[in-house]
């Protein structure tokens, strides 16, 4: 993923299952971060709030 996808918050973690709904998606990829064992993306969500998340609690936009 890159500065500027769309994203979607989504997992299969039963413990996160919850927080799903507390993402207003789609998101935008405003930062990325590898400087880390794992690549850290800041998003801001459709509702305007901004999180820090990692690449397997999100999911690509599909094209149209």
């Amino acid at each position: 993923m890159n500065v500027g996808d769309l994203v979607n918050f989504y997992t299969n973690a039963w413990v996160f299952k919850n927080s799903e709904k507390d993402y207003a998606n789609p998101g935008l990829v405003i930062e990325v971060d590898d400087s880390h064992r794992q690549c850290r993306y800041t998003v801001l969500w459709a509702n305007g709030r901004i999180t820090t998340e990692h690449h397997g609690y999100l999911k690509k936009e599909k094209e149209s």
